[in-house]
């Protein structure tokens, strides 16, 4: 790579002596690209003659865009650079432009979605494929917010005060300075219209550029700067005051009258705290993205799943419009069989979504014994949940030998892969087909392995565990308020890792859950089990269209992801030691494997020099 750019230098170079005669000369462009304290891009970028380049995106279609704008500038740079890259590029035809979606470089590795620029101190508010520059201008990129706020804490009583400070980045001494003039709100969702929050107190800045508050209500709240049409903004959650006779029952939860809510399921004992339902939901809500999303689509796919069981409308429809307006570029077979669930949870079509037939790419991947890699089950599982609901039946050869391959695969003990989320997996999977004695049985022996590995909270270890094993009984046609150990069963256990802002609890730093990311599918996953459904009952029906040929291709098309470290330590099947402490609830989640990506071509002015150096001749 690095000869490569040696050599394109060299040709940037022999291109200014080529068209700088008789041509009108441009002044350099001063760019500087930062990430934080790093920087990694400070120089002069010759400005291009007026005309027009070619880019990429990240499907590989090309589009054509000023040589003189902040875009092409970049561009140019990156071909003259070796320590940064522009590793995808988004078009939306929305908007007609070309958005800067993610830059690798050397040392900071790659950042996406996220980046912010300048001209001449001023971020000029369009597209950097629009915003065409002149001669001797200043261009500064950087990533991360232009604004924030912080709070002196995200989680108060009612009798406490608030201090929220207005902070504005600067870019220039990566230093975050006071912002004044600016007024700070809480905020709660506005069910009528998700783009204007409800006002529940607002205040302006003083001059030390914080805002304070006081007596404010029990519940959750969005804090963010009103004049950014509060974005971003910090989560804050107001609790009541601890009660001064601690020795009365009534005071056995902190979770105030909003534990009533959550009515329908028995958690235990009465005076037991109870998993606020509708709390969780609107937790995760809360994190949604202005494109519809929740982050990477590992995230939001999970939630997919999860919201298909409550009544958040427009949060479901802006979900539903990112997925039919976005293309899933994941690759590999357990990224489509997650996404695959994910639309027929909120009843899209997996035959044809945005184009994609996602069951044609799983049952690609189908060796006439098994789906995926020979050597997992956990692909041949989910392939299972998802064609059952996409009109194959027992009948498909390719369903009656996904059901041999994963029988086989059994442990004697009962588990799938001495693990208990495969193992409620699995059980969500066979369960439809329990008429057969050898599924039966199978699902006796899974119930039994779960039975003795619960533990004396409740659980099964940890939230994901939990939830997947509670997924499997469901399957079972049985209640998990009715699988009891030491007093306490599964909906117990969700419920004292229940946060106060209704998300699941982090874990001690080292330990998993640590970002924000993960607590949002581990929520996703609490609500997912609570629904008192399995994902096959939470994913709409679909026929299965005939004119299909699924016949075993020569070799496979797509690599397949392994799952993550077991939750049972003596019989792990990978090597774990470089992966990140999680459990096995991520099989179907985004591990990350060596992928060809589509790198947006660099055209335009060096096509140009082409043709002007072979025109010579």
């Amino acid at each position: 790579m690095r000869n490569i750019k040696k050599i394109l230098q060299t040709l940037f170079i022999l291109a200014l002596f080529l068209t700088g005669t008789g041509n009108v000369v441009y002044a350099d462009i001063s760019l500087t690209i930062r990430d934080g304290n790093t920087k990694i891009f400070e120089g002069a970028v010759p400005l291009q003659a007026t005309g027009t380049i070619d880019l990429n995106d990240n499907t590989g279609t090309s589009h054509s865009i000023d040589a003189q704008s902040v875009l092409s500038l970049i561009n140019d740079a990156d071909i003259l650079s070796a320590d940064f890259s522009i590793s995808d590029l988004e078009y939306y035809s929305s908007f007609g432009s070309l958005y800067l979606k993610c830059i690798t470089g050397t040392i900071m590795g790659e950042k996406c979605d996220n980046w912010q620029y300048t001209v001449n101190n001023t971020y000029p508010g369009i597209g950097m494929d629009q915003k065409v520059l002149s001669d001797g201008e200043n261009v500064y990129l950087y990533f991360g917010p232009q604004y924030k706020i912080t709070l002196n804490s995200n989680s108060i009583t009612i009798s406490d005060t608030l201090t929220a400070t207005a902070q504005e980045y600067d870019y220039q001494n990566d230093a975050w300075i006071m912002r004044t003039g600016v007024t700070v709100g809480l905020t709660q969702p506005n069910p009528e219209n998700p783009w204007t929050p409800t006002e529940i107190q607002t205040a302006a800045v003083d001059a030390n550029s914080e805002a304070n508050f006081s007596s404010i209500p029990e519940g959750s709240y969005n804090v963010g700067i009103k004049e950014d049409f509060y974005f971003p903004t910090e989560t804050l959650t107001v609790t009541a005051a601890p009660a001064s006779d601690t020795g009365s029952s009534s005071s056995s939860s902190s979770s105030g009258s909003r534990k009533n809510k959550n009515t329908g399921s028995v958690l235990g004992i009465e005076t037991k705290v109870k998993f606020d339902l509708e709390k969780a939901f609107e937790s995760i809500i809360l994190q949604q993205k202005e494109n519809g999303s929740f982050g990477e689509n590992l995230y939001t796919d999970w939630t997919a799943i999860a919201l298909a069981g409550g009544n958040y409308q427009n949060q479901t429809i802006k979900l539903i419009k990112y997925f039919t307006e976005s293309k899933f570029e994941d690759g590999h077979l357990t990224d489509y069989e997650r996404h695959a669930m994910a639309l027929m949870a909120l009843g899209l079509n997996p035959y044809n979504t945005n184009n994609e037939n996602y069951i044609k790419k799983i049952t690609d991947s189908f060796d006439g014994k098994q789906f995926g890699d020979t050597n997992q089950d956990n692909d041949d599982i989910f392939a299972l949940i998802i064609l059952q609901n996409a009109g194959f039946t027992q009948s498909d050869k390719i369903i009656a030998d996904d059901i041999s391959f994963i029988l086989n695969r059994q442990k004697e003990n009962g588990s799938w892969d001495e693990n208990i989320d495969m193992t409620g997996a699995g059980m969500q999977a066979i369960a439809f087909f329990n008429q057969n004695e050898w599924v039966a049985n199978a699902l006796v022996k899974a119930r039994e392995f779960l039975k003795q590995n619960q533990k004396n909270d409740g659980g099964w270890g940890n939230v994901s565990s939990t939830a997947w094993a509670i997924g499997g009984i469901w399957a079972l046609s049985e209640k998990p308020e009715n699988w009891i150990k030491n007093d306490n069963t599964p909906l117990d256990y969700l419920a004292i890792n229940q946060d106060t802002d209704g998300g699941i609890k982090n874990l001690p730093a080292g330990e998993e859950g640590e970002s924000l990311q993960n607590k949002i599918w581990e929520t996703a996953y609490a609500i997912t089990a609570l629904s008192g459904k399995t994902w096959n009952q939470i994913m709409q029906k679909f026929e299965k269209l005939e004119e299909e040929s699924i016949s075993p291709p020569i070799e496979k098309k797509m690599p397949t992801k392994i799952t993550a470290k077991e939750a049972t330590p003596k019989k792990q099947k990978i090597n774990s030691e470089n992966l990140p402490s999680q459990n096995t609830a991520t099989v179907i989640n985004a591990i990350t494997e060596n992928k060809e990506e589509i790198l947006p071509i660099k055209k335009g002015w060096f096509r140009n020099l082409l043709e002007k150096i072979f025109n010579i001749f």
